[in-house]
């Protein structure tokens, strides 16, 4: 099994753990950025406040939870192994700390297999896809894809975990977390999803609880030289047509 499986899911529920605990704030964007060769890289970006960072586990027993404790959680040796490029977390003045992972792609088909780990099937970013197409004169791209955050931070919940937490995959309801923290959690949690393609660029940014979102964005790059040809050659024949039409009534005519 890629041991890169579904380790968005494993942030994401890292992070969701962190927002119910305090009214803090988290971030997640997913960007897919496809060149006009059909490559391109897939990145996830996340940042936590200090707060959050605080309701991390101290997973290295060093006693405080830092920037350490998350590249543990996302497992940053099995992501490299995988062949993902991890940058070191970085804390900036304000207490923010994020962690950046990129994974590169040849073709689209090789970024629909790298899309398909970030969740799993079943998981809230799900049928993620990159499309290429060559029609004569231009090269179309297409980028489709389902949020599903509808069940709110158990979008991200692990069924194991929810088995010895009562069924809650958060160990509590959503309603008892916001009433305990006082702050909508849809307001401490925050998701993009970015594709940017050749001539299009468009940015997604569901909120817990609301309906499965529907994304979708096309680009198209145009291949001006054979297009030029094209035209220039369409209108010599026409020109052509034109000279033998009018010779042909000239001789019809006598004239």
């Amino acid at each position: 099994m890629d041991r890169s499986r579904s380790f968005v899911r494993r942030l994401l529920l890292a992070v969701s753990l962190a927002a119910a605990v305090s009214a803090c704030q988290v971030r997640t964007a997913v960007t897919v950025n496809v060149g006009d060769d059909g490559s391109g890289t897939v990145e996830v970006a996340t940042s936590l406040d200090r707060d959050a960072i605080r309701q991390l586990p101290d997973i290295d027993g060093n006693g405080t939870s830092d920037a350490k404790d998350l590249a543990a959680l996302i497992r940053a040796d099995d992501l490299k192994a995988a062949g993902w490029t991890v940058s070191p977390p970085s804390t900036a003045k304000d207490g923010t700390t994020s962690v950046r992972v990129v994974r590169r792609f040849g073709t689209p088909e090789e970024a629909n297999q790298i899309l398909a780990q970030l969740t799993g099937p079943n998981g809230a970013l799900r049928n993620l896809h990159v499309s290429r197409r060559d029609p004569f004169g231009r090269t179309q791209f297409g980028f489709s894809g389902v949020a599903d955050l509808s069940k709110g931070l158990d979008s991200f919940g692990d069924a194991g975990l929810a088995k010895a937490l009562d069924g809650k995959p958060l160990g509590e309801d959503q309603a008892a977390i916001e009433k305990r923290t006082g702050q909508k959690l849809a307001d401490s949690f925050h998701l993009d999803i970015t594709a940017k393609l050749p001539g299009d660029t468009r940015t997604w940014s569901p909120r817990l609880g609301d309906p499965p979102l529907r994304m979708e964005s096309d680009g198209t790059v145009y291949h001006w030289g054979p297009l030029i040809l094209f035209f220039v050659a369409a209108g010599c024949v026409i020109a052509f047509a034109l000279v033998m039409v009018r010779r042909a009534l000239k001789a019809a005519t006598g004239s």
